[in-house]
């Protein structure tokens, strides 16, 4: 959803919880004008606790229980920031994120699920597997059954989870090895579930005692060692492997925040779901807990505080009282049972049937949907001025309905002064060098800068519009995506000049979206030993960001000739075009998202740097597409054409699946057009990544064939991807190798 007028609000989210996925979805689908979003979180993929068990037992698989932010976040218009925080100033409104400047905020939310209290039992940090995180924790269930499945199983908790965690693992063991392990369940309560009525705790027991698990309760854990646990009357038991199944602890930055907190640590709302001492502050889920009315901390609670949250955040920026929320205290709880059926307990009611079992399946896959079964509608295209009497080119990008964004008055000066400074603070603070920051007070459009004496002076000039959502990554991919024009002509640049616009908004909001921005690019330059000596801001309906930049080499390259048996050298894989393409279409999933980001914001220069002995001919691989870029470089050879061979291709993850489902770049058509394929009437689908416009792709040299594999070598040794693609030869146009 795209932000129309002025920005006058931000609102953050931190984290991807139960309610917060509501609030993006309502938010989705009833924007608030003026108010923009920002969804900070540490996982791409959140998982839907309520299903864990059945995807434990093998009935669910990991796609059924996650839900994609990415896609998510970009059918809400929100921002995406992938980091964890580290902390939050609640006077100042601030958050603290992992590698990144901090994030203003005028709204916060914060839905994030609470850490294992590994504290609470000495050695269980060491010597256990905790249920939470879901996303270590299926990591480290993945890592112990591939090892084999071992045969005695011990769970800490006798709760709800704890039992329906041992129930899963009994089947799950029984389908891979044809025979149950011993598992037993320590509870330091009297009997099971003491959270629900005893006819629950018989039924679970008897299930528990079918499938072959041991019950000890009335005795809690009192430390553990390797392969040992102790309980505080004295008694020791041996297990393989040892799951952590009880509460949660908050997590320790929430101690500094200025927040209230409860007895244990997590955030103080009151029923409207704000906090106590900051009403600009919302929480829910197991970071919450409502002072006066608490609730057990399970997803069923978080799920249903969902449209509360949303309410309430458009009634406090609307400037209208929120509602209390009165959450029902007899819940509707339905526990799997591993065996086709489910206990299902409400209020003094329990029973085990099919039915609850078929129930509990239909509300999970009916909850998920709304999440996942995500649809994003094209605009029209814009139509052609029929008064012209010109039917427009299909493969003209103005007449496209939605266009990808990959390549592609005066902002204040007191705003641009201040968010220079602010940038050069947090560039500085992430580790730049403090010698290369700009003047402080950088208010010229030009620069004066001195000649070498020796060498050639090498210009480029880049601007890219904002193909993702993070301020702070966007700076850092512009300012990589430039210098890499630099690097192609075996040069390494010196100074650099930005070019921003920005959108209308509030100044505040305006001079932080700036200073994040320059301080990724800051950052980026920085580690290539470049200054910023200058530039221009300005403003426009869409934010874009570019760089000029200036370096220094000491002569041209070496051209290769075709005795020579030139090879084509690719340093970084291929598909930030489709993958973007795919994600404004809700098609891609998150991880391959915030991967082609990743390498979008990799920097080109140790691989300059690797190549540099040898002074090859290059280019970086961008809008054209590879296909495109080698063939100007077989020009500059003096060669008719160059030979891929489509095996060799290193990809992006999701980049095949986005070409296969038919998912392609705007510029994609054009840059097929601009190239001949030889001797081919039809290619394998895999070779259209040929013509896929990249955002801060590789570089692409031209090497003789006989040093190729040791540069090769030498790249792989430094830990930095490349591979030989393919070479140079006089056959006229692209031939297309290993196309099975």
């Amino acid at each position: 959803m795209k932000q129309t007028g002025p920005i006058k609000g931000e609102l953050v989210l931190v984290g991807g919880g139960h309610a917060q996925v509501a609030l993006l979805k309502s938010l989705a689908m009833k924007p608030v004008e003026g108010l923009r979003t920002t969804l900070v979180t540490r996982d791409i993929d959140t998982p839907y606790s309520g299903m864990l068990p059945g995807f434990v037992e093998g009935t669910w698989t990991e796609a059924d229980i996650h839900i994609d932010l990415a896609k998510l976040a970009s059918m809400a218009g929100a921002r995406l920031v992938h980091a964890p925080v580290t902390g939050l100033d609640a006077e100042a409104g601030r958050l603290h994120v992992n590698g990144r400047p901090p994030v203003p905020f005028d709204v916060l939310s914060v839905n994030i699920g609470g850490e294992p209290d590994v504290k609470a039992i000495p050695g269980a940090a060491s010597h256990c597997i905790p249920v939470k995180p879901i996303s270590n924790f299926r990591d480290r269930l993945s890592a112990l059954t591939t090892m084999g499945h071992p045969e005695r199983l011990a769970v800490i908790g006798g709760g709800a989870a704890g039992c329906e965690l041992a129930l899963a693992l009994s089947r799950q063991w029984l389908d891979a090895t044809g025979k149950r392990p011993r598992i037993t369940i320590f509870a330091r309560s009297a009997r099971l579930v003491p959270e629900h009525p005893p006819r629950a705790a018989r039924l679970l027991y008897e299930c528990l005692t079918k499938a072959g698990c041991a019950v000890r309760c009335g005795h809690p854990v009192s430390h553990i060692e390797a392969n040992r646990l102790h309980l505080d009357n004295g008694d020791a038991h041996e297990f393989d492997a040892c799951f952590l199944v009880t509460a949660v602890a908050p997590p320790a930055w929430l101690r500094q925040t200025g927040l209230e907190l409860d007895a244990a640590g997590f955030i103080a709302v009151k029923p409207t779901l704000q906090s106590r001492s900051h009403p600009n502050i919302f929480a829910a889920g197991d970071i919450a807990t409502i002072v006066g009315s608490p609730r057990p901390k399970a997803g069923v609670y978080a799920v249903r505080a969902g449209p509360v949250l949303a309410d309430n955040i458009r009634r406090f920026v609307a400037g209208r009282r929120p509602k209390p929320w009165k959450p029902q205290t007899r819940a509707l709880a339905i526990l799997g049972t591993a065996d086709g059926r489910s206990v299902g307990i409400r209020g003094n009611h329990a029973s085990h049937s099919r039915f609850w079992w078929w129930l509990k399946k239909w509300i999970d896959r009916r909850w998920m949907a709304k999440y996942t079964d995500l649809k994003m509608a094209s605009p029209p295209a814009p139509a052609a001025l029929p008064g012209l009497g010109k039917t427009p080119d299909s493969t003209d990008p103005a007449f496209e309905a939605m266009r990808c964004l990959g390549c592609g008055a005066k902002t204040g000066h007191e705003t641009l002064a201040a968010a220079m400074r602010e940038a050069a603070e947090i560039a500085v603070g992430l580790g730049a060098d403090p010698r290369l920051m700009p003047p402080d007070g950088l208010n010229e459009d030009s620069a004066i800068l001195p000649v070498p004496e020796t060498g050639e002076m090498v210009q480029s000039i880049d601007v890219i519009s904002e193909i993702i959502s993070d301020p702070f990554q966007l700076g850092r991919i512009a300012a990589v995506h430039a210098m890499s024009d630099i690097y192609a002509a075996n040069a390494v640049p010196v100074w650099a000049m930005a070019a921003v616009t920005l959108g209308s908004a509030r100044v505040d909001l305006q001079q932080s979206q700036l200073a994040q921005l320059m301080a990724g690019g800051l950052v980026a330059l920085s580690e290539a030993g470049a200054q910023l000596v200058g530039g221009h801001t300005g403003e426009s309906e869409a934010l874009g960001i570019g760089y000029a930049v200036t370096g220094w080499r000491e002569g041209p390259p070496n051209i290769p000739s075709a005795g020579d048996d030139p090879v084509l050298v690719l340093t970084k894989p291929l598909g930030t075009g489709v993958v973007m393409a795919g994600h404004m279409k809700l098609a891609a999933r998150g991880a391959w998202v915030t991967a082609a980001a990743d390498m979008m914001a990799r920097g080109n220069g140790l691989a300059a740097a690797t190549l540099a002995p040898h002074r090859p001919v290059m280019t970086d691989v961008t809008g054209f597409g590879l296909a495109r870029h080698a063939m100007n470089l077989a020009e500059r050879c003096g060669m008719q054409g160059i030979e891929i061979d489509l095996a060799a291709l290193p990809l992006l993850d999701g980049a095949r699946a986005m070409l296969e489902a038919g998912h392609r770049s705007t510029l994609h058509p054009q840059n097929r057009a601009a190239v001949r394929i030889a001797g081919a009437d039809s290619v394998a689908p895999v070779a259209d990544i040929l013509f896929d416009p990249q955002t801060s792709g590789g570089l692409l040299a031209a090497l003789p064939g006989a040093v190729a594999p040791g540069i090769i070598k030498a790249f792989h040794q430094s830990g930095q991807p490349a591979a030989i693609v393919g070479r140079l030869n006089d056959v006229p146009g692209l031939t297309l190798t290993n196309q099975d």
